[in-house]
């Protein structure tokens, strides 16, 4: 068992040789410093302000009496409102703030929620509006200044029970007074009110294992929606019950000083950055700031995805509640799938770079929905492809089914390595010839239960999924690899674990049909054995043509590089080009559309920034098509063809 056991640990790193996505506590600078003005410490007044409290008298309240202060401030800016007066109220109030919370005032939460009132009428009041205060540095610190104190205000009303993100945020009462519950949005989300839990800034982590953060900058706190495991999924939610997702909050101050002063004014908005990048206050748009990387690197950090790809491939069965299609968001009707299938012993986690640069792209995410699919990657790509039509089938009748949708007849499917098998075997027909690989026992004159026939029917005699039409291959090896015949291919066969369901058909085929009990016990095949070049099944994939209404595309890795593990492992190089597993003969075909070449091992060649700016432009290209024949068949007011 021990001998096994080490196998089992260091046969993944052998293979895959890829970090996981980590996110952390981020250490160092509190949340207000990690804004872009480090002049915003919270410790003491800057100088502008300090020599405003000097022209007003007001100097002696300062550091001892800060109540004081800022009730002179107040008064002073409700006979007028200069502006100088309302940047010094929003500092003031941030420094309570900060004494505050050192103590652990419940308060905290108050002084936050002024400061970022007084920055917002600082901003968006009539003098400051289009005038050359704009240009004042002190106008870029009050966009901090609201960010900043929107932030803490957050963070301290959520840490002591006065935020709940699915209805209100409760600011403590004044003295003899209720308290004052303000109402809390959400905007542009498909999610239900009841489905929001509690809420991250992403100020306070950082992320490993994506290249690239994707932000944009404006007013706004970026946080980490987190949904509320607890609650209710509606019916054919195919998202994950604990999902992340990204968020803006952002307060909306509307109405007078004194209604900011008693803790009556605005509302919070929750948005969705995905959907809405700006905000209307006045006559003004405003950008939003956002965050689209740090909840993705959140969820994928907590899923345990990774490791559940390994075990799913030495115990298939153990995936058996996470197999299936899956995306990040509830279904939008109109948006395009796209279905991203990894490859041996991968898991979704291997598509986030890629799922992380395309959607930061804002016409990309607003045409297309990106689903991933998990599988046990030891079973037989034939028994995986069969589970995926089913998948498919399901998805399209759960979420569309009267076939209103003309997104959901025009899927594109997008498979890595042994992936790319998967994704083509939707594209093609099977015939009798796939049987023939396996009996040469007519399939109708075998005797069988009658679940087993319908199953084995559905992964030898299948038919081409007509809503499939473009397939995108990445490292695929569609005449076979050489890692299969290997020694490591087969120690990775031997490892492969075997379904129950393959172990129940195959005891039902041999207890109808005695006669074929040898052949059925010699048989142990794999996704490994599949993917040996002189697979039967591997020659009659590669064998079929490709139909005229679906599209392919390819992108090939080819590295330079000698000295890969991998290929010394397998036995030295393969003499001719290659990306270390997969020779670049195996992984071109004819017929497709658009071939890209690039300088990648086989498991990043889907990760090289190359190979996404391809597939990004392979989807405006999609895109554009669609729309073409969509509206074509509007004019002629017939139905889309299969």
């Amino acid at each position: 068992m021990k001998p096994r056991m080490t196998i089992i640990i260091v046969l993944p790193v052998l293979l895959l040789g890829c970090a996981g996505v980590r996110v952390e506590r981020a250490e160092g600078p509190s949340v207000a410093e990690t804004w872009r003005v480090n002049a915003i410490s919270g410790q003491e007044l800057s100088p502008r302000t300090l020599q405003t409290i000097r022209q007003y008298n007001l100097d002696g309240f300062y550091p001892s009496r800060m109540a004081e202060l800022s009730a002179k401030l107040h008064g002073e800016a409700s006979v007028d409102p200069k502006p100088e007066l309302l940047y010094a109220l929003a500092e003031v109030n941030y420094v309570r703030g900060t004494r505050a919370e050192r103590r652990s005032d419940p308060e905290a939460s108050v002084f936050y929620y002024l400061c970022a009132g007084y920055a917002y009428h600082y901003l968006f009041g009539g003098e400051t509006r289009f005038s050359g205060e704009v240009f004042d540095p002190r106008f870029r610190l009050a966009c901090d200044l609201y960010n900043a104190g929107l932030a803490k205000c957050i963070a301290a009303a959520q840490r002591v029970g006065q935020l709940d993100p699915r209805q209100g945020l409760v600011l403590p009462a004044r003295e003899g007074e209720e308290a004052i519950t303000l109402k809390v949005v959400h905007t542009g989300f498909r999610y239900a009110p009841e489905e929001f839990g509690p809420l991250q800034l992403c100020s306070e982590f950082t992320v490993s294992g994506l290249a690239n953060h994707h932000r944009t900058y404006g007013l706004g706190v970026p946080l980490i929606g987190c949904r509320d495991g607890e609650a209710p999924r509606p019916p054919h939610a195919y998202y994950p019950l604990q999902v992340s997702f990204p968020m803006t909050a952002f307060f909306r101050f509307e109405g007078t000083l004194a209604d900011l002063r008693d803790r009556r004014a605005g509302q919070l908005e929750l948005i969705n950055p995905l959907t809405i990048q700006t905000v209307q206050v006045g006559d003004r748009k405003v950008p939003l700031e956002s965050d689209l990387t740090t909840p993705l690197a959140y969820y994928l950090a907590r899923s345990r995805l990774d490791a559940d790809g390994y075990l799913g491939f030495l115990r298939p069965d153990y995936l058996e509640k996470k197999q299936g299609l899956h995306t990040l968001e509830p279904y939008e009707p109109g948006r395009i799938p796209v279905i991203l299938v990894h490859g041996l012993l991968g898991s979704p986690v291997t598509w986030a770079p890629l799922f992380n640069d395309l959607q930061a792209d804002p016409e990309i995410r607003k045409r297309f929905q990106f689903w991933v699919y998990f599988y046990p990657t030891g079973n037989p790509y034939l028994a995986t492809a069969a589970d995926l039509r089913v998948e498919l089938r399901k998805m399209r009748e759960a979420l569309d089914p009267k076939h209103e949708d003309p997104a959901l007849e025009d899927i594109v499917i997008i498979g890595h390595s042994m992936g790319g098998l998967v994704s083509r075997l939707m594209t093609v027909d099977g015939g009798d010839d796939f049987w023939k690989v396996v009996s040469s026992t007519p399939f109708d004159q075998l005797r069988m239960q009658p679940q087993t026939r319908a199953e084995l029917r559905n992964t030898f005699y299948f038919e081409r999924q007509s809503t499939v039409t473009r397939a995108v291959y990445l490292a695929t090896p569609h005449r076979g690899s050489k890692l299969s015949p290997s020694p490591i291919g087969r120690l990775g066969a031997w490892l492969a674990g075997i379904p129950g369901e393959i172990v129940r058909i195959k005891a039902d085929l041999a207890e109808e049909n005695p006669e074929l009990v040898d052949s059925l016990n010699q048989q142990r095949v794999t996704s490994v054995d599949l993917l040996a070049p002189d697979s039967p099944a591997l020659q009659l994939i590669a064998a079929r043509p490709k139909p005229s209404s679906v599209k392919y595309h390819s992108v090939i890795g080819v590295t330079r590089r000698s000295d890969l593990l991998i290929e010394r492992l397998l036995g030295g190089g393969y003499r001719q080009p290659s990306d270390g597993v997969v020779p670049y003969a195996s992984a071109h075909l004819d017929a497709v559309e658009s071939e890209l070449v690039v300088d990648a091992d086989h498991y990043h060649v889907h990760q090289h920034p190359l190979a996404i700016l391809e597939i990004a432009r392979i989807l405006r290209e999609h895109a554009r098509e669609h729309d073409a024949r969509h509206q074509t068949i509007q004019r002629v007011g017939g139905s889309q063809p299969r």
